[in-house]
């Protein structure tokens, strides 16, 4: 099984340097040219299934990037839920919150406002992707978030990489391959302009 997973196009949360997480953001002009850049890259592959996060800046994405698959949308590839950090400018949380907010922040902790864990979303991705194994397709799509992404690689490295250790672009496509029982990683954040 190949596995292409692509970024969400860039947000109003990416452009205006907030936090978004479970939020219905939409994408701005340029998320939408981001999506449609992402989709010239994968329109040929015949994929077997599509799935989505089911936030609105990523369906936005797959629609834009693969207007006429049948999607399934779960929530099981969303982006952490930052809690009631959602909607807040981040440098006015810094500002405001201080060393403490910097820490989780840094750990992608954010059970102290009432969100997830690297854990959590680590466990929602790994439910994810064993249902994945256990399927026999060939080409499938995933349109998801940076967090989810930084996930599955965890999962198919088998180790926790340090999350800012990656920066996943907007509407990049990174590739991964299941073949006989391993995962590999093919390809990381390709876009049009590599």
């Amino acid at each position: 099984m190949k596995l292409y997973v692509i970024r969400h196009g860039e947000s109003e949360a990416n452009a205006g340097k907030f936090f978004s997480g479970w939020a219905p953001v939409a994408l701005t002009p340029k998320g939408e040219d981001d999506a449609r850049a992402a989709g010239e890259l994968i329109r040929h592959i015949p994929f077997d299934k599509v799935y989505s996060s089911d936030i609105r800046r990523v369906i936005q994405t797959q629609q834009l990037a693969l207007p006429d698959a049948d999607c399934e949308r779960t929530p099981l590839i969303r982006e952490y839920n930052v809690g009631s950090l959602m909607g807040k400018n981040l440098q006015d949380c810094a500002e405001t919150m201080g060393e403490a907010f910097l820490k989780n922040r840094a750990a992608f902790d954010f059970t102290p406002y009432g969100g997830e864990s690297n854990d959590m979303v680590d466990a929602r991705v790994a439910e994810f992707m064993r249902m994945l194994e256990q399927t026999d397709y060939e080409n499938v799509a995933v349109f998801s978030h940076a967090g989810t992404i930084r996930s599955i690689i965890d999962y198919v490295l088998g180790v926790r990489t340090p999350r800012n250790a990656t920066i996943l672009l907007n509407g990049a496509v990174s590739v991964f391959e299941f073949i006989e029982d391993h995962w590999r990683i093919l390809m990381l954040n390709y876009t049009k302009e590599l």
